[in-house]
């Protein structure tokens, strides 16, 4: 049958299906059926290190049932090249004749049908015998093979028994599928172990790297996991807590409990028993199920400085100013920002004082950006603008069930949401005497008792106070107590108004249009000198406050490319120092009238250069020289 299809290409029906088919792919293939030996090819066999480790200890048991009976053992890859092979000396070297050896392609394609290259293509065990074979070299061999399977179902490479055609026996390929079943096994158990193993790094590393301690145990309280963060925090090495009890470790009966609580931020003075430790901690604590059955308990904690720092970055409780945001040139000024820098290098507390709309809360924010809090929060709380009876709530916090709808579970006050950090306590004349007790003694003893509590929260907050009073004389009349006002001002600044710091006007007013213009989606305007005019000739009681709020004002009203005093609303127009408040408002023809004096006189009479400076033409400025009668010098 073999010599009519090689030479006559004609095909026997007595020709198993899995050979006939065989046959005429490697003839279409124009695979050589007499080549003399196989070919060989390199191979990396680093890569095939595993394979040939868990399938070495199955092969040798196969050669020990073939052994002495001219049978082979041979692993192959995935193509067809042999990547091991054990046998008799003298079978091997028969083997070798022919070029079947480690390296050698017995693909279908390079070698025609035989039971490596078929099993392969067709991805099931085939056993070929004598001259089943399509290359003339193989005939005098049975072959028995079957490919190897990954897990999912890929093929990895191939196991042949191989012998005498005589000696061939429909078992040897049952033995052959037996040991593939079983290399598979061994291969998807060892690929369930090394994921299991990766999963164990990955959940260590996962839990390793979390800023919050993680900490597992049994049903009997016995540790199971401690993350490094937990070590950290508690100061404990590996041997500390590992394949110990948690009674061992902690003191606290919510934690050791041995029952399947759950607990949800719940705040804990953490008592650790070998560094005799206390650590203010928020902790959460979740039973584990395995089929409905609890098995043990994960618990996690969080330092509630840092849980406060993350909640105050959310809330905004941070600085945002700088002294590089403060805008002034004046010399008394400028010396009020030296003070202001000086303070910010100490750790004692300042007291602002100011008008209303000076930048008191300005300078509070930068004092605390340029010192070494600047990383920690910064709280700001307005004394005035907030009830009496709340206050101390909100300073001092409170306890579950303090009073009539007090937050379940209790509330955090400012002083220990500040902790490390800046208290900004504006508006400090407005509190009421009560409340000065309170604060004078956490001043000094620089510790909280929530309202309705019991239990001592240290604090370490550094106070800016900041009042538009004068405090000496709210002490003389008896509102103010001495003991506080002299705990405040210790590194006391004082913030001129803006009346008294008129040489800054146009430079804030520039810095502040700049802002607008950006923030209104506007194109930066021209600014006109008789519109700074004004400006400074106006004596601000509302302060920088106030020229901002006239500034945005002035700036939504124009349609124009340039603003002009006539772009201002009337208010700026009446003049404060030394006149009484029924004086008329100033007109703008006065206004004008007094920018083109002042420019002439600035320039000596050069017409051409106080136009320019105006920002007029010559002609116009003519024309308003005459209009107001202004002679020629």
């Amino acid at each position: 049958m073999w010599k009519r299809f090689i030479f006559k290409n004609e095909l026997s029906e007595e020709l198993s299906p899995i050979v006939k088919e065989s046959w005429i792919r490697s003839n279409k293939r124009k695979v050589d059926p007499f080549q003399p030996y196989g070919h060989i090819k390199k191979i990396e066999m680093k890569r095939y290190k595993s394979l040939i480790d868990w399938a070495l200890p199955l092969m040798e048991g196969l050669y020990s049932i073939v052994k002495g009976s001219g049978f082979l053992v041979i692993l192959c890859n995935e193509k067809g090249q042999l990547l091991k092979s054990i046998g008799d000396p003298d079978t091997l070297e028969k083997a070798a004749q022919i070029g079947f050896v480690e390296g050698a392609d017995w693909s279908e394609q390079t070698m025609g049908t035989n039971a490596i290259g078929t099993s392969i293509v067709i991805d099931q065990p085939v056993q070929i015998v004598a001259e089943e074979h399509y290359s003339q070299i193989c005939q005098s061999w049975t072959c028995s093979a079957a490919p190897i399977h990954d897990s999912k179902g890929c093929i990895i490479g191939v196991l042949n028994v191989s012998g005498p055609y005589e000696k061939v026996h429909p078992h040897t390929l049952g033995m052959v599928v037996s040991a593939v079943k079983a290399i598979e096994y061994q291969l998807k158990l060892n690929e369930k172990t090394e994921k299991n193993i990766m999963m164990q790094r990955f959940l260590e590393a996962t839990t390793n790297n979390m800023k919050e301690s993680i900490l597992i145990i049994d049903t009997e309280g016995n540790i199971i996991k401690a993350n490094d963060q937990l070590k950290k925090i508690l100061c404990l090495d590996q041997s500390s807590l590992e394949e110990k009890n948690i009674n061992e470790i902690f003191t606290n009966k919510s934690i050791v409990s041995n029952s399947p609580v759950y607990l949800q931020n719940k705040e804990l003075h953490l008592k650790v028993k070998p560094s005799r430790n206390i650590h203010h901690v928020m902790v959460d604590k979740i039973p584990i199920y395995k089929d409905q059955h609890w098995i043990g308990s994960m618990i996690m904690l969080k330092e509630i400085e840092k849980v406060r720092q993350f909640v105050n970055h959310l809330s905004g409780n941070q600085a945002k100013i700088t002294f590089d945001d403060i805008i002034g040139q004046h010399p008394y000024f400028i010396q009020k920002v030296k003070e202001a820098k000086l303070s910010a290098a100490t750790e004692s507390n300042v007291l602002i004082l100011g008008e209303s709309g000076t930048g008191k809360d300005m300078f509070a924010q930068a004092i605390h950006n340029e010192s070494k809090r600047k990383s920690r929060p910064f709280i700001a709380i307005n004394c005035a603008g907030i009830p009496r009876d709340l206050l101390g709530s909100e300073l001092f916090g409170y306890v579950d069930g303090a009073f009539t709808g007090a937050k379940k579970g209790g509330s955090a006050g400012k002083f220990e949401l500040a902790d490390g950090g800046t208290l900004f306590l504006d508006e400090i004349g407005e509190m009421s005497l009560e409340m000065q007790v309170l604060l004078l003694r956490v001043i000094q003893e620089k510790e909280v008792v929530r309202i309705g509590g019991h239990k001592v929260i240290p604090v370490n907050v550094r106070i800016i106070a900041a009042t538009n009073k004068n405090l000496r004389d709210e002490v003389k009349k008896g509102s103010f107590r001495e003991d506080l006002f002299f705990r405040l001002n210790v590194m006391p600044i004082t913030l001129p108004p803006l009346r008294e710091r008129k040489e800054d006007i146009p430079l804030l007013t520039h810095h502040f249009i700049e802002k607008l213009s950006k923030k209104l989606h506007k194109p930066f305007p021209e600014i006109m000198p008789d519109f700074l005019q004004v400006l400074t000739q106006y004596d601000w009681p509302g302060n920088i406050r106030e020229l901002q709020n006239i500034l945005e004002r002035t700036l939504n009203r124009s349609t124009e490319s340039s603003l002009t005093a006539k772009d201002l609303p009337e208010e700026v127009f009446q003049m404060f120092s030394g006149q009484k408040k029924e004086e008329k408002l100033l007109h703008r023809d006065d206004i004008k009238k007094q920018s083109i004096i002042q420019a002439l006189r600035l320039f000596n009479g050069n017409i051409t250069k106080a136009a320019k400076h105006l920002g007029i033409s010559r002609s116009t400025f003519y024309r308003q020289m005459k209009k107001f009668n202004i002679p020629y010098s």
